[in-house]
C-alpha cells in the first residue's frame, strides 16, 4: 500500500476503520480537560490582576514575569513531544510523563498564589517567574503526550472529530470552574488568604481529572511504533517541510494570543469597565459553557459538510460581535450578561473544535503517509507555540495597561483609576482583542482545507 493510500485509509470514516473507543472511554480520556483549562486559565484569569492588587507589582513588569519563563518553555515542549515518541517503558512513553506531569502542575496551583513576603516588587515577581516556568514545564510533560495520544487511540476521522468535540465539552467545564474563582476567593474572605485557599481547592480539582485521564490513557495506549525516533534536529527538518501543518500552527498562534489578551484584561474590564464584581465572571463563563455543550452537535454536523475555513470564520465573528456588544454593558444587570455569555460559548465552540479537529487528522494523515511516529514533536511545537502565544497575551496585556498609566496597589482594594487608564483597559479587552482574531481569519484561509470525510467534498486531504 502506498503512503497515500495508507492515509486514506487511516482517516476513512467507513466501516474500514476497526475497534472503536466506547463513550465511557471518551469521556474518561476527555475529563483530563477539565484540569488542562483550570490550570492554564484561573492563573490567566487572575495572576495579573493578583500581582498589581496584592503585590504591588506595575503591571508591565508583572506582565514580563509571566512572558519569559512561558519563553524558555517553548523550548521544553518539543523536547517532551520527542522523548514521549521515543520512550519506552512498560506503560508506554506518553504516560509515565502525564503521570509526572500532572503532579507538578497541580502542586504548582498551589504556589501560584502562596507568595511569600519579598521587600520590593522585582523580588515577587522574579519568584513569581520561578514558580511559572516550574509549574508549566509540568504542564507540558501532561499536555504534549495528551495531545499526542488524542489522534493516536481514535480510529478514524469520525471518531477523531467526537474525540475533539468531548474535548472543547470539558474544556469549557474547566473555564467555567476557573471563571469562579473570583467568586471563591471572596467567598472564602478574599485577601491573601482567600487566594490560598483557592489555590488548594483548585490543585486538587487539577490532580483529580487530570489522573482519571491518565489511567485511561493507560487502558487506551496505541500508535507507538517501537522504532528508535529521528532526532530532534531531524524531526524539526520534517515538520518545518509539512506547510499545511504551519499554515495551521499560524492560526494556533494567533487565535491564543487574542485568547491570551482576553483572559489577561478580562477581570480588569469587569471591574473598571462594566462596573460587575469579580463574581459576576463565573456567571458569564458559566453561561458560556452552556453554550459551547449546547451547539456542539450543531458544530459536529456542520463539520461534515463544510470547510473548515468556513466554520472557523463564522465562529470568529460571532466571537467579535460579542466583543462590540460587551461595551454596551456598563452598569447594566447581571443578567444581560448570561445571553452574552452563551453567544461567546457557542462561537468559541465551533472555532475550537474546527482547529483541534485539523490538527488531530494532519497528526494520523502523517503518520499512515509516513510510517513514522512524529505526533510527539508536532504536539510539543503546537503546545510550545500555544503557550507562547498565550504568555504574549499577557505580556500585551500588562505593557498596554502602563503605557494607558493604569495604578497598582498592594491593599488589595482596587486603585481608583484615570480615565485614560480605563480607554487603556476597554482597548485592550475589545480592540486587540478583535484585531487579533480577525487576522485569524485570514491565516486559517491559507490553511489547505485539510479535514477529510465530509460528505460534501469542502474538505479534501492536502
Amino acid at each position: 500500500m502506498t503512503g497515500t493510500q495508507a492515509g486514506s485509509a487511516a482517516l476513512s470514516d467507513g466501516p474500514a476503520a476497526q475497534g472503536g473507543l466506547s463513550l465511557p472511554s471518551m469521556i474518561c480520556f476527555s475529563l483530563g480537560m477539565i484540569g488542562d483549562r483550570i490550570f492554564r486559565d484561573a492563573p490567566a484569569l487572575l495572576l495579573l490582576i493578583f500581582m498589581t492588587n496584592y503585590l504591588a507589582v506595575p503591571p508591565a513588569l508583572a506582565g514580563t514575569a509571566v512572558f519569559i519563563p512561558k519563553l524558555l518553555i517553548m523550548f521544553v515542549d518539543p523536547l517532551v513531544g520527542t522523548l514521549s515518541d521515543r520512550l519506552q517503558t512498560r506503560w508506554g512513553g506518553r504516560v509515565p510523563l502525564m503521570f509526572v506531569g500532572a503532579l507538578i502542575a497541580s502542586a504548582s496551583v498551589v504556589a501560584f498564589f502562596h507568595v511569600p513576603h519579598f521587600a520590593g516588587p522585582l523580588a515577587q515577581a522574579v519568584y513569581m517567574s520561578v514558580i511559572v516556568f516550574a509549574g508549566f514545564s509540568g504542564y507540558s510533560l501532561y499536555t504534549v503526550p495528551y495531545l499526542s495520544m488524542s489522534a493516536e487511540i481514535a480510529h478514524g476521522a469520525e471518531e477523531r472529530r467526537r474525540i475533539m468535540s468531548w474535548r472543547v465539552i470539558f474544556m469549557a467545564i474547566g473555564l467555567t470552574c476557573s471563571a469562579f474563582a473570583g467568586s471563591v476567593v471572596q467567598r472564602l474572605g478574599g485577601g491573601l488568604q482567600g487566594y490560598g485557599t483557592m489555590g488548594w481547592l483548585y490543585a486538587a480539582l487539577c490532580l483529580v481529572s487530570m489522573m482519571v485521564t491518565v489511567m485511561s490513557a493507560s487502558r487506551a495506549q496505541a500508535g507507538q511504533t517501537g522504532d528508535r525516533a529521528p532526532s530532534l534536529f531531524a524531526q524539526f527538518r520534517m515538520v518545518a517541510g509539512n506547510a499545511t501543518y504551519l499554515r495551521l500552527l499560524t492560526v494556533c498562534f494567533a487565535q491564543k494570543l487574542g485568547e491570551g489578551v482576553g483572559y489577561g484584561s478580562f477581570a480588569y474590564f469587569c471591574i473598571y469597565v462594566v462596573k460587575q464584581p469579580l463574581s459576576s465572571i463565573g456567571y458569564v463563563v458559566l453561561a458560556s459553557m452552556a453554550g459551547q455543550i449546547l451547539t456542539q452537535p450543531a458544530w459536529l454536523w456542520a463539520s461534515r459538510r463544510w470547510a473548515p475555513s468556513t466554520l472557523y470564520a463564522v465562529g470568529v465573528l460571532g466571537w467579535c460581535v460579542n466583543l462590540l456588544l460587551w461595551l454596551a454593558m456598563a452598569g447594566q444587570s447581571e443578567l444581560w450578561l448570561i445571553p452574552l455569555g452563551l453567544e461567546a460559548g457557542a462561537a468559541a465552540g465551533g472555532f475550537q473544535m474546527v482547529t483541534l479537529s485539523m490538527l488531530s487528522h494532519m497528526l494520523a494523515a502523517d503518520t499512515a503517509r509516513t510510517g513514522v511516529n512524529r505526533e510527539g514533536v508536532y504536539s510539543g511545537v503546537w503546545c510550545a507555540t500555544e503557550k507562547l502565544a498565550f504568555a504574549g497575551g499577557a505580556l500585551v496585556v500588562g505593557v498596554t495597561l502602563g503605557l494607558f498609566g493604569f495604578s497598582e496597589s498592594a491593599s488589595g482594594a482596587h486603585a481608583t483609576q484615570s480615565a485614560l487608564a480605563v480607554t487603556g483597559i476597554a482597548f485592550t479587552y475589545c480592540g486587540i482583542n478583535m484585531i487579533i482574531y480577525l487576522a485569524s481569519i485570514v491565516a486559517i484561509m491559507r490553511t489547505a482545507r485539510y479535514e477529510p470525510g465530509v460528505t460534501s467534498g469542502a474538505m479534501g486531504a492536502a
